[in-house]
């Protein structure tokens, strides 16, 4: 009896979150692209997975008890290595995962938009600031502080 509660708490537990893992990989489908949709196929091979899991545990070895052969066990261990093994496969492959590339940030100063019937002027340089100097030019010493005031 206690057995059977634990078991279908563990289902219950794991279903839930293979069903979250569905709804966040189809939320984030439009950020992450295909990794989305394989992350998606994992959870769901994952979560057949389980449900064959359960009926395997729930139905179909109470109900043929010690009739079930040696093969038959052995069967629903390898479909159920089946789904395991792929939907895990799935998973880290999908964050592996070539993302969509997102679009490049503006760099430098942003020219402000203006309104129409204003003059158009040039967009401003987009090279970073740097004090350039003359050969043979040298920046004037500044005389320490408090010095040189009178």
């Amino acid at each position: 009896m206690l057995a059977d509660i634990s078991n279908i708490l563990t289902f219950a537990v794991m279903g839930i979150l293979f069903l979250f893992g569905v709804i966040v990989t189809v939320m984030a489908r439009r950020e992450h692209g295909s990794a989305a949709m394989i992350g998606m196929s994992g959870c769901i091979l994952l979560l057949l997975g389980l449900a064959f899991d359960g009926f395997r545990s729930f139905v179909l070895y109470p109900q043929l008890g010690a009739s079930i052969g040696v093969e038959a066990v052995t069967v629903t261990n390898l479909v159920s290595l089946l789904f395991n093994a792929g939907g895990t496969a799935l998973l880290i492959w999908a964050v592996v995962a070539r993302r969509k590339p997102q679009p490049a940030q503006p760099q430098g100063p942003v020219q402000p938009q203006q309104g129409p019937g204003w003059p158009q002027q040039p967009p401003y340089p987009q090279q970073p600031y740097q004090q350039q100097q003359q050969p043979g030019w040298q920046n004037p010493q500044q005389p320490p502080y408090g010095q040189g005031q009178s």
